[in-house]
């Protein structure tokens, strides 16, 4: 009897923690091998059910997992870079239906101009990824240089050069998401559908679209913990 009940007690235990660890994101503190390997899929699942599409968000950093530890600079540098390979993909797609103006079957005026337009867009969206990701690597040297910091000055120049980078990461991504949403713009007008061009384009950007979402929401929850 009494040894059920303390199993009873470990496993209402088990649950409350795991309840307390989904309500926010925290890096798990478990140290056994098995452990670890738990920990850090619940570490990506914790940070991707803050997002905006989680089941995305799962499906993607999923392969980080063992690079991102139970580090949210990390994470956030993995999505950042599952993004900047999503958006150059969609650039080169999108630049390759514009073209359809000069091709077989050939695409309205209207619509070439919507679709190279877009292709713009999404390479200036390009250009601020490229920035995050790299500010992202500097952001995971500063956290590194932080733990290590021999003294309590420098730990706290190097807090303050993470927030600075984080808070410059965030205004990219956010720019980056506009320059995304914004090429749907031109095929607002029925003209600029001809040829299936809207719903081409509209298939490539969506995918970017969430994926920058979620880069987004990841960067500011980790905002809120530096």
């Amino acid at each position: 009897m009494a040894r059920s009940l303390s199993l009873l007690l470990l496993l209402v235990a088990f649950f409350l923690v795991a309840g307390a660890t989904a309500a926010r994101p925290a890096p798990s503190t478990s140290t056994s091998g098995a452990a670890d390997a738990s920990a850090i899929s619940s570490f990506v699942r914790t940070w991707c059910a803050g997002t905006e599409y989680p089941a995305l968000c799962d499906a993607t950093l999923a392969p980080y997992s063992a690079a991102v530890g139970a580090s949210p600079a990390k994470l956030a540098w993995a999505a950042l870079t599952v993004t900047l390979g999503a958006a150059r993909n969609a650039t080169s797609a999108v630049r390759s239906i514009a073209a359809r103006s000069s091709q077989s079957p050939h695409l309205p005026p209207v619509a070439a101009e919507a679709a190279g337009d877009c292709a713009s867009e999404l390479g200036d969206g390009v250009d601020a990824l490229r920035r995050c990701v790299d500010a992202m690597a500097r952001v995971v040297g500063g956290e590194e240089s932080s733990s290590s910091s021999s003294t309590a000055a420098a730990a706290a120049a190097a807090r303050r050069k993470v927030r600075f980078e984080v808070d410059n990461v965030r205004t990219w991504a956010s720019a980056a998401l506009t320059d995304d949403n914004m090429c749907m713009e031109g095929f607002k007008g029925e003209a600029a559908g001809g040829g299936g061009a809207r719903e081409a384009v509209r298939g490539h950007i969506m995918g970017l679209l969430h994926l920058t979402a979620n880069a987004l929401g990841i960067l500011n929850a980790m905002a809120k913990q530096i």
